[in-house]
Parts: C-alpha cells; sequence; structure tokens
C-alpha cells in the first residue's frame, strides 16, 4: 500500500477517536417549580442551592440571597472530559425554585454544584451518583 493510501485509511480512525472524547455540556434557564422531592441530593452556598433527584434527571436551583446576581445548578461527570448539565436561575431570591429536565448517561458518579453568580461567584460540590441504586 503507498502512502497515500496509508494516510487517508488513517483519518477515518484519527476523527473516530476524537469524536468519541468531546465533551456533552448543555445548559438551561430552569422553568419555575416546587421544591426538589424529598429524597433529592442536594448542596448549598452562599446564595444558592441546588439539588438532584436521578427520577427524571433533573436538576433544581433556588436563589437564597437577595444580592442581584442569578444562580446555577450544575452536573458534571467525574470522568475527565465528560458530559456537563447547567441550570440557571435568573428569577431572583423571592420566586422560589426553577426545575431543569435534563438527559444524562446513567450509573455514572458526578459532582452536583451550587453556584451563585455563575462563573465568578461563590461555589460548593458534592459528589452524586446519576442512577437509583438497585
Amino acid at each position: 500500500m503507498n502512502r497515500l493510501g496509508r494516510a487517508l485509511m488513517a483519518v477515518p480512525v484519527a476523527v473516530l477517536i476524537t469524536a468519541g472524547t468531546a465533551t456533552m455540556a448543555s445548559a438551561a434557564t430552569g422553568k419555575p417549580s416546587g421544591a426538589p422531592p424529598s429524597g433529592a441530593k442536594c448542596v448549598s452556598t452562599s446564595g444558592a442551592k441546588s439539588c438532584f433527584s436521578p427520577k427524571g434527571d433533573r436538576v433544581w436551583v433556588k436563589d437564597t440571597k437577595a444580592n442581584g446576581d442569578s444562580t446555577a445548578g450544575t452536573i458534571k461527570s467525574k470522568r475527565p472530559g465528560g458530559w456537563a448539565r447547567e441550570c440557571f436561575n435568573h428569577r431572583g431570591s423571592d420566586d422560589g425554585w426553577v426545575m431543569c429536565d435534563f438527559d444524562v448517561p446513567e450509573y455514572q458518579d458526578a459532582w452536583l454544584w451550587a453556584v451563585n453568580k455563575p462563573f465568578i461567584g461563590s461555589k460548593s460540590n458534592r459528589a452524586i451518583y446519576t442512577s437509583d441504586y438497585i
């Protein structure tokens, strides 16, 4: 096989390897909601609280400080380069909880984050599992 043939065969392999390592992330603005169900895993920081329930892959976010800043709840795979989902609450502390309905990979260890003033504010996290235990 000549050099050109070998080079052309290597391109599809490189594309497959690269495609398999891409990070899958999505973000959404939460919709007004009631409080998360009992048993949901939650984390708090100054100004924000977020909760996750593996039933329906839902994230709830509440602004807990009247400071004019948005809040966010993020779930992120513990695997390097893995998936992430982020739910934003722009409604303020007087308007309660918002909820985002995501689709996340099952049976994985992940992080749940609560963030006040996304990207630059206070934040806290805890470990979660993306499925109910059998």
